[in-house]
């Protein structure tokens, strides 16, 4: 099976209600007229951040050649780029586009179909922190989402979580460190508001993780929904 990859794509728009119209006529249009990156990702998780007019999209990506062209099309010069941000929607909003990516090293619960488990309505939280090294985290990380038949995720509201290694990502670790995503999905804002207090690096949980070297600021958190779902190829 190819390296599954996720790019968190925030930036602002004229309004959600413009974007969202945008995004459907892209899908709704003929496949010899959808954009061309439209044809690298499989699915897209879109929604609003909490900040006005600003919104996210997760880009379910298969595969490393796949992951390679979508960045290409959208380097700051690209031609493709370029042309995208002349629509009403996404013009002089060029400079508040970030991107944070990540390879899929965890998946839970796994999906019976492709990138299965994020529905309609749901809600994203997508966090990042420091650790000494992504690998080992990974470890620690399923065993702690999946044991005892998956009572984490049953306790804090979460029904899909992925986590991983990121790179080329806005967000970055302290030196000497690795940052890692993860993203939970949950079902209501209030079971993400309740999980939110506990990311938190002054807290009973993550304070202990960083007392112990296992977790390192600084952390970083968004809010993507709730979101609505877009099929690529």
């Amino acid at each position: 099976m190819s390296a599954k990859y996720i790019q968190v794509a925030t930036h602002d728009v004229s309004g959600v209600a413009a974007w969202e119209k945008m995004a459907a006529g892209m899908v709704a249009a003929p496949e010899a007229e959808q954009p061309p990156h439209m044809a690298l990702i499989t699915k897209f998780w879109c929604g609003k951040t909490s900040a006005q007019n600003n919104v996210c999209v997760c880009h379910c990506i298969d595969g490393k050649e796949n992951l390679e062209k979508v960045q290409e099309l959208f380097k700051p010069d690209s031609s493709f780029l370029q042309g995208f941000m002349q629509s009403p929607v996404m013009a002089g909003h060029a400079d508040s586009m970030k991107w944070n990516n990540f390879e899929v090293m965890v998946e839970y619960p796994k999906g019976e179909t492709h990138w299965s488990g994020v529905e309609e309505g749901d809600i994203i939280g997508v966090y990042s922190h420091g650790v000494p090294n992504a690998s080992e985290w990974a470890k620690v990380f399923e065993h702690a989402v999946s044991e005892d038949e998956g009572a984490m995720h049953k306790n804090a509201g979460i029904t899909k979580s992925f986590g991983g290694k990121m790179f080329d990502s806005e967000w970055k670790a302290a030196e000497g460190a690795e940052a890692v995503a993860v993203i939970h999905v949950f079902k209501s804002m209030d079971d993400k508001a309740s999980f939110d207090k506990m990311f938190d690096p002054t807290g009973e949980f993550f304070g202990g993780m960083i007392a112990a070297g296992g977790a390192s600021e600084p952390f970083y958190s968004l809010c993507n929904g709730p979101i609505f779902i877009l099929d690529g190829k």
